[in-house]
C-alpha cells in the first residue's frame, strides 16, 4: 500500500496552482483535487480492495482514480459507456468490492450506495467479497475495445511509475505545461495523459468534445493549451481544418494508438512546419502499461513511418520464427520495467505474481535501420488498431456469427480491412464469401 501511495505523493506541493480546468472552466486545484479524494477514501476499508472505476473525462473520475491509489487499492478502469449487460457479467465474475460510477446507471444487485458526489455514486458490496489480490497490482485495463471483455492487464506500480516518470522525460512535461484531453480515461493512452501531467504538476483542461466540434478549439484558444495527444483519427482532422489555422499556443502534439498512414503523415508534417509545431510519435500497448517507443520530432520527416526508438530504460530486439534473436525482419520483443505482470481472466488470477518478468513478445512485425530506428511492418496475429483501439478480427467474426451472420475479415493494407460476407447458397468455404465492403481509416 505504501508503495501505490507514493505515486500520487508529491501532489500535496504544488497546492493551490490549478490541476483541473472543467468545461464550465471551473478550476479545481491540486489542494482542492486532493481534499475531494479524501472525502471519497474515507468511505472505504483500509484493507486492499478491488474497485471499479466507470470513468470519464470528469472531476468525479479523477478524484475517485487518485482516492483509490493514494489508500493502495486496486483499480479496474472501464469506459463509463459500457453496456449495462457487460458491466454485470464483469460484476458477477470478479465481485469488485466497490463500484465509483455514474448515478444514472441502473440499481445494480448486491450493491448499496455509500455515497454520492455530484455525478457520481460509491457501491459498497452488500457481502464483501474477500479477494486475494496481489499486493503490487495497481491497475487492470482493458485489452481492446471489447469493454464487456473479461481480459484485463494486469498493471503494477513499478510498471506505471517507471512509464510515467520515463514520458515526463523525454517529453519534457513541465508545471507550466497546460494539456486538453477528450481521450477517454479507460483507455491506456488516455490515462497516461492524465498521470504524466498530475505527477509533473500541469493542468488539465477536461473536455468530452470531439475534435470536430468548435468548441474543443475554442477552449484550446480560451486556456492558452500548449500540447495535446490524439490518435491517427484525430490527425486526419486536423488535416482537415488546419486550412482555418490552427492555435498558436500549441508547441507540439503527440500521437499513438495506431500507425498514420504516411500520406496523411507527410501531410501534417507540412502543415506542422508551417506553424512551428513539433510532433512526437509514440508506439505503445496495455501490456507494456503505455509506451515503449518515440520518434523525435526532429526525425518525423526523414524516418517518415518509424516508431523510433526505445524509451529510456527500455530496448527492443527481434526474433525470428523460432523465437532466436535476428538482425533481420522478425517479431519484436520490448525489454522494460513498464512491461505489466500478465493477464487477468477470472478472479483467481489477480492473485498472479508477474509473469511477464519484463519481456514483451509485441506480435508485431518489425525491422530496424542501420541508425536503430525501428519500423513496424505487419501483425503476428489478427490484432488491428482502428482509431486507436485494438480490435481483433476473430473476436468481430464471432460476434457477428453469433448474430447469424457468416463473414471472414482480412487486414488488406494499411489502415484498411476486407470484409467478406457468406453467400448462403453456397458450400462454406472462403472461396465462396464475396467482397462486400472495404473499411478504410
Amino acid at each position: 500500500m505504501l508503495k501505490n501511495n507514493l505515486f500520487f505523493g508529491k501532489l500535496e506541493s504544488f497546492g493551490n496552482k490549478t490541476a483541473l480546468i472543467l468545461e464550465n472552466n471551473k478550476r479545481i486545484t491540486y489542494k482542492d483535487l486532493l481534499l475531494i479524494s479524501k472525502k471519497i477514501s474515507k468511505q472505504i476499508d483500509k484493507e486492499k480492495k478491488l474497485i471499479f472505476l466507470l470513468g470519464q473525462n470528469n472531476l468525479e473520475s479523477i478524484a475517485g482514480y487518485i482516492s483509490f491509489i493514494k489508500k493502495g487499492h486496486t483499480v479496474t478502469f472501464l469506459d463509463s459507456r459500457i453496456n449495462k449487460f457487460f458491466l454485470d457479467n464483469l460484476v458477477k465474475l470478479y465481485k469488485p468490492n466497490y463500484i465509483f460510477c455514474e448515478k444514472k446507471i441502473k440499481k445494480i444487485s448486491s450493491y448499496n450506495s455509500t455515497l454520492n458526489f455530484k455525478s457520481y455514486v460509491l457501491l459498497k458490496r452488500k457481502k464483501i467479497e474477500k479477494h486475494i489480490l496481489h499486493r503490487d497490482l495497481m491497475l487492470l485495463m482493458s485489452t481492446s475495445g471489447t469493454t464487456g471483455s473479461p481480459k484485463f492487464v494486469r498493471q503494477s506500480y513499478l510498471n506505471i511509475i517507471s512509464n510515467t516518470k520515463k514520458i515526463i522525460k523525454y517529453l519534457k512535461i513541465k508545471s507550466s505545461d497546460i494539456t486538453v484531453t477528450s481521450l477517454p480515461i479507460s483507455y491506456v493512452y488516455g490515462l497516461s495523459v492524465i498521470n504524466t501531467h498530475l505527477i509533473a504538476g500541469a493542468t488539465i483542461v477536461l473536455t468530452n468534445y470531439s475534435m470536430v466540434e468548435k468548441n474543443f478549439w475554442k477552449i484550446i484558444k480560451k486556456n492558452k493549451v500548449n500540447n495535446f495527444s490524439g490518435v491517427p483519427y484525430n490527425y486526419s482532422i486536423i488535416e482537415k481544418i488546419s486550412k482555418k489555422g490552427l492555435p498558436n499556443s500549441i508547441k507540439y502534439t503527440t500521437q499513438a494508438g495506431g500507425k498514420i498512414n504516411k500520406v496523411l503523415l507527410t501531410k501534417i508534417i507540412n502543415i506542422y512546419k508551417k506553424n512551428k509545431i513539433k510532433l512526437i510519435q509514440m508506439y505503445g500497448a496495455a501490456e507494456a502499461t503505455s509506451r515503449m517507443s518515440y520518434l523525435k520530432w526532429q526525425f518525423a520527416e526523414k524516418k517518415l513511418g518509424s516508431i523510433g526508438k526505445p524509451i529510456p530504460g527500455g530496448s527492443f530486439y527481434l526474433i525470428d520464427k523460432n523465437g532466436k534473436r535476428t538482425k533481420k525482419k522478425g517479431e519484436l520483443v520490448y525489454e522494460g520495467k513498464n512491461v505489466s505482470m500478465g493477464y487477468s481472466e477470472t478472479l483467481r488470477d489477480l492473485s498472479l505474481p508477474d509473469l511477464n518478468k519484463g519481456k514483451l513478445k509485441t506480435g508485431d512485425l518489425a525491422y530496424a535501420d542501420k541508425d536503430g530506428f525501428y519500423y513496424i511492418e505487419g501483425r503476428k496475429n489478427r490484432n488491428i488498431k482502428i482509431y486507436g483501439i485494438r480490435v481483433n478480427l476473430s473476436e468481430l467474426e464471432t460476434i457477428l456469427s453469433n448474430k447469424g451472420i457468416d463473414a471472414i475479415m482480412r487486414e488488406s493494407g494499411e489502415n484498411k480491412i476486407d470484409v467478406f460476407f457468406k453467400d448462403p447458397s453456397r458450400i462454406i468455404n472462403s472461396k465462396n464469401y464475396r467482397l462486400c465492403i472495404v473499411f478504410e481509416w
